[in-house]
């Protein structure tokens, strides 16, 4: 579907940027004209998508997507801090004489440990916080979309053995499965992928008919969804 050509600028906040252009005629429905640009958390690239008539984007085009995009973080976390939609969040622990409990403040995530907190019991508890956020927050966008929903799914898990280029997975049972790592990336991606899922719900398939669907639950699902070509 697309062609990497030389980019315009080597980086740009830190990001590597590579560009790409249509290579092809695609369906009518799937086509956006003009410029889309995609920042990737964890790998450090901007990825700049252009229509077949389109220059290549420049330095001003990159700080307008940044900006668009909420200034996404680069870096991989380091110990003590975990990733939450695309934010880096520091984790304290903190001694407690009463149960253990881990919730999320404006400043990071604070877990309550009783006993001397031990790292890969800290690390699991982080783990099933950001997966049950991830959850919580893929029922919301569903009760979000309600009447423009023509199924909805019988089941939403969390399933860590999906692969990792695999976000989302729908069962012909209704049954949608999300990465784990969806809690990696910003909440715009979730939102996308789970759209993607839930179209299938009604055309278990790519057809003209899915992508039209598709357009009328989120219209701007194609620039969110340039993630999972990078």
């Amino acid at each position: 579907m697309y062609k990497e050509e030389p980019s315009p600028v080597a980086g740009f906040r830190g990001y590597r940027v590579r560009t790409f252009r249509q290579s092809r005629a695609n369906l009518a429905e799937r086509t956006q004209q003009g410029r889309v640009v995609h920042f990737v958390p964890w790998k450090g690239v901007a990825g700049v998508f252009l229509s077949a008539q389109e220059f290549p984007a420049d330095a001003a085009a990159l700080e307008a997507a940044w900006q668009a995009a909420g200034a996404p973080p680069v870096r991989l976390p380091k110990s003590g801090e975990a990733v939450l939609f695309g934010r880096v969040l520091p984790v304290r622990t903190l001694p407690f004489a009463g149960y253990d409990d881990l919730v999320e403040e404006p400043d990071g995530l604070c877990l309550a440990c009783k006993g001397r907190p031990d790292p890969e019991d800290v690390a699991e508890r982080v783990e099933a916080y950001r997966r049950a956020t991830l959850l919580a927050r893929a029922h919301a966008l569903l009760e979000g979309w309600g009447d423009r929903l023509t199924r909805r799914p019988a089941e939403v898990l969390v399933w860590p053995r999906l692969k990792n280029r695999t976000l989302g997975q729908c069962m012909r049972s209704g049954e949608i499965r999300l990465n784990p790592r969806l809690a990696d990336w910003p909440e715009a991606i979730l939102e996308e992928t789970l759209a993607h899922e839930v179209t299938h719900l009604t055309h278990f398939n790519h057809s003209p008919a899915f992508w039209r669907a598709l357009s009328a639950l989120l219209p701007d699902w194609l620039p969110r969804s340039l993630v999972h070509y990078l």
